[in-house]
Order: structure tokens, then sequence, then C-alpha cells
């Protein structure tokens, strides 16, 4: 399951970031086993939510960072796994180079904190509407 592979054994991904920055992370939406307050999973898109502490910028920005290096690790796994299974099947253009996470809702402080880091990671944020 995707969500084991984010959160870690027993907690160790999210946990880990947690304990460097004090970031709030949460997997909420479709998939992520997290129940809201009518007892049902949010029904969106599965979410990795970066929650940061007032007043603490800096690590707020490097808990985006540590994220989004989790996903990236576990996106190059997922591409290598496929591969793998796909070896000796011919499958013309499948490939692809696009990342298979974005950046969502973002709010404007959040944005305005982190907007330089998700440029320099080759990450664009959603437009404002």
């Amino acid at each position: 399951c995707l969500n084991k592979k984010i959160i870690g054994r027993g907690g160790e991904c999210t946990r880990g970031i947690f304990e460097a920055t004090g970031a709030k992370i949460r997997l909420r939406g479709h998939g992520s086993g997290h129940l809201e307050e009518n007892g049902k999973e949010a029904k969106v898109p599965l979410m990795l939510a970066v929650t940061g502490v007032a007043g603490q910028p800096a690590n707020f920005c490097t808990a985006v960072r540590m994220v989004v290096e989790l996903l990236r690790d576990i996106e190059e796994r997922f591409r290598a796994f496929c591969q793998r299974q796909d070896k000796g099947r011919s499958h013309s253009g499948r490939e692809s180079s696009n990342s298979l996470f974005l950046v969502g809702d973002i709010s404007l402080v959040g944005r305005m904190l982190a907007a330089a880091l998700l440029e320099s990671l080759s990450l664009a944020l959603p437009e404002l509407a």
C-alpha cells in the first residue's frame, strides 16, 4: 500500500519529519485510512498535508523538503518496480519522466515560504484562483 510507504514502518518516515522540524505530517484522502469527523475517509485524492509551527518558517521549509525527498524516493522505487515488471514486454511510449505527485492546495503563507524551495526542486505551485 502506498500509505504504508509514505508513513513508514511504525510511522518512522512521517514521525522522523515531525521530530526534525516540529511540523505535523498527515496523510489524508482516499486510501489514507484517516477517518474524518463523519467516520469516513475524505472524498479527495490521497494527499500528504504539512502544517508548520507558527514562527518557525525555516522548519516548515525543511519539512516540505523532507516530504518531497520522501515522495521522490517512493516514486523512484515505484518506477524501478514497474521497469522490472515490464522486462521483456514491449510498451512504446509508456515510460514518463513526469512526476507522479504534485503540490496541491497551499496557504498564502506556505506559498510565500516554500515558493523558492519548490522551484529549486522543479515543483510547480498551483495557480492562484
